[in-house]
């Protein structure tokens, strides 16, 4: 094969790697919108009677759309900057957008059983949610590995300050996950607290992690002007 061919094997694989990740992509975000509009829809079986169920029904719908907007919003930046020819990304999507899809019917069983099955339920969506966060910290750990690759080869890497902010989301996304599956423990379900057992007390708590570590910011002087992507 000569070198032009090879060239142009390159060139049409790279065209086709391409195009299966926009076709990913348009997966995910039909995935995740479809996940939203069902969550919305599963309260329709649960009118309200008055205003406390009202108030009750709209935090609890609050508390599920959070948790998909939060996890969209993390994936959405990490499929921005990582490569199409990253293969580990497209299996590891696969997991996400599965965990994705089954969150508002494990959410909906959740909220709508009886209360003898409450603990079974909450331990499968804390499973789901939990494992939910932590494949979005290795997401973001799949663009550190690859930009440490791309900067030993000479190629094109991230600035600085975003490889820092993946850094920051890696560990958010892994504390939160861990809590999830923490919350889990037997122990946290015996617990009462003026919003139920202590494991729903654990699946706020995260919320206020992710602002603290995504919001955490070294703040230098700026020496000069430097672009996103440096060769």
């Amino acid at each position: 094969m000569t070198e032009e061919e090879e060239k142009q094997q390159d060139k049409e694989e790279g065209d086709s790697s391409a195009r299966i990740k926009i076709r990913i992509e348009s997966l995910s975000d039909l995935v995740f919108g479809l996940a939203l509009s069902i969550g919305s829809i599963g309260f329709l079986s649960s009118p309200a009677h008055s205003a406390s169920d009202l108030e009750f029904n709209i935090a609890e719908f609050a508390f599920s759309f959070i948790i998909l907007v939060f996890t969209w919003l993390g994936y959405s930046r990490t499929v921005a900057v990582l490569s199409r020819e990253n293969d580990a990304f497209l299996y590891v999507n696969i997991v996400l957008l599965f965990l994705v899809a089954v969150e508002p019917y494990l959410f909906f069983v959740l909220v709508t059983t009886s209360h003898d099955l409450t603990e079974t339920f909450s331990i499968a969506y804390g499973l789901d949610v939990g494992a939910m966060f932590l494949i979005q910290g290795a997401l973001a750990q799949l663009v550190l590995i690859e930009d440490k690759k791309n900067v030993k080869l000479g190629r094109k890497h991230l600035h600085p300050q975003i490889t820092a902010r993946f850094r920051r989301t890696v560990v958010a996304e892994v504390i939160v996950g861990v809590l999830f599956l923490i919350s889990l423990l037997p122990i946290f379900w015996e617990i009462n607290t003026p919003i139920g057992p202590a494991r729903f007390l654990f699946w706020y708590s995260p919320f206020v992690i992710v602002f603290l570590i995504r919001g955490a910011r070294i703040r230098k002087p700026k020496k000069s002007t430097t672009p996103q992507v440096v060769p």
